[in-house]
Parts: C-alpha cells; structure tokens; sequence
C-alpha cells in the first residue's frame, strides 16, 4: 500500500504543476486524499492479515476456508504488484492506477474471510487491529458467519459458504444493507475472482480477476448491477469483457483504460520491484 500512497501523491503533484484549472486542482487533490487515507487504513489491515497468514500456517488443516482464500489473496497480489508497478511507471498509463484502489483494497473489506474456519479468538483478535468489536463468530458445516461492530459502529457481517479446494463465495452486510458480494474459484490454470462492493451513496463497482501464476487480469465496471455468480469455468481472459480492463503476460502489458484507450507495452519492473 506504500507504493499506492507513492503513486496518488505523485499523480497529485504532476496535475498541479501542469493544469491551471481549479476543478482539476480539486479533483486531483480529493482522489489523492482518498488514496492517501486508504493506504493509511491498510497499514492495519496488513497487519491483520499478516496475523491470518501466520495463524494458517501454524494449523493443522491445510483446506480450511481460510487457507483457501489466503493462498488466493497471495497468488492475486502477487500479480497485481506487477501490474500496478508497470502501468504506474509508464507515462500514457500512469492515471489508470487509480482503477487499482478498490482491488487492491477489497483484501480489507473481505479481511474476516481469511479466518473462516479458525474461530472466534482469532477473528476477534484480527478485527480488533481494525477497531471492530463486539464479534461473534459462527460455523455450520461448510458455511461461516462473522458479525461485528466496525470502527463507525456500524453493525456488520460477512457470511461465506466454502466448497472444499474448489470455491469461497461470501455475501457482507453492514447495518442489515448487502454492501459486499465475493466469489474465488480454484481453476486448472489458477484463480477467477470477482468482488462487488456498494459504497455509502449507492455507486456500486464491480472486479474481476484472473490469475494465473505471474500473468493475470483484472477488471473495473462502476454503476453496475449485482454479478452474475461464477462457475469455475471461466477463461482466463473473462475479465476483458468489461469496458475497462488490465492484463500483464510474460512482460506485455495490455489492456484498454477507462477512456476507451487500448494499451500495450514491454514491463520494466522498477528497482524496488525487481
């Protein structure tokens, strides 16, 4: 997340010193204050989720629902570094960084995923980084449901359904509302992800991914309705159906931003990247 603060606060200082129109001045300033105050709130959520990640390896059941979604959320990172690192170091792309906040931030949203199947110590002490309370934890079978208070005192829950080694699909709520909807399916190339979130004044937006070992694909949609949910069989390049779409191959970069602009070039991966 340090590398998204980096890049929302360079983008800010490029349009100050090249535009001399106020709205632009605002609106560059306003995306930079939200990407700087993501960033801030994911230093916990780091922190949270590398507690997860070691709480799974300490286990004993390497197909609980929280290994599953761990290795899911490392394999996806994995890539998006890549891709954000490639597309935030070339001039024409620089601005499409921003379509990666809300990806690279769903980790936060679905944080209480990573410990279906570790019970309620667990997910109470992560939370707690997060300023939730009050947590409750529930198991039945293959399906787990975690209820809390979040930092706003909002009351909130994320109820998932794990079909072993295959697929996690989980709904979140948050005062009653559906705000989260998310699916990662096992594939036999990888994953295929998609995260549907609501935010407070109803804009809803839409990721896909694909991921497959160091390539992958991602994808943003806003104002758009609740996704059709996914069978596993999706091809790895699913998400470039959107109008919006990024994928890294090899070292190619290509994909078509939020203006309708087709990219395509080699990744040079920057020096702390490499």
């Amino acid at each position: 997340m340090k590398k998204i603060l980096s890049i929302s606060l360079s983008l800010m200082m490029i349009a100050l010193l090249f535009t001399g129109c106020a709205k632009a001045k605002d609106a560059a300033e306003a995306a930079a204050s939200e990407a700087i105050e993501a960033a801030e709130s994911s230093e916990s959520a780091e922190a949270a989720i590398e507690e997860a990640a070691q709480a799974v390896e300490s286990g004993s059941d390497s197909d609980t629902a929280s290994a599953f979604y761990g290795a899911y959320i490392e394999a996806k990172s994995a890539v998006l570094d890549r891709l954000m690192d490639g597309i935030g170091n070339n001039p024409d792309t620089m601005m499409s960084t921003f379509s990666f906040l809300g990806v690279a931030l769903s980790d936060l949203y679905l944080l209480p995923a990573m410990y279906f199947g570790l019970g309620e110590t667990e997910v109470a002490s992560a939370l707690a980084i997060m300023g939730a309370k009050d947590v409750t934890y529930n198991e039945q079978g293959n399906q787990y449901t975690i209820t809390y208070k979040d930092s706003n005192e909002k009351q909130a829950s994320l109820t998932g359904t794990y079909d072993k080694a295959k697929s996690l699909v989980a709904t979140g709520t948050t005062d009653g509302a559906e705000t989260v909807y998310a699916e990662v399916y096992r594939t036999a190339f990888g994953y295929v992800g998609q995260f549907y979130f609501i935010a407070d004044d109803g804009t809803a937006t839409l990721y896909q991914v694909s991921v497959s070992g160091a390539d992958g694909a991602f994808s943003v949609a806003t104002g758009v309705d609740r996704p059709s949910p996914l069978s596993g069989s999706e091809g790895m390049d699913f998400p470039k159906s959107a109008k919006e779409w990024y994928a890294i191959s090899g070292s190619t970069i290509t994909g078509v931003t939020s203006e309708g602009k087709s990219i395509n070039f080699e990744y040079v991966p920057s020096e702390d990247e490499g």
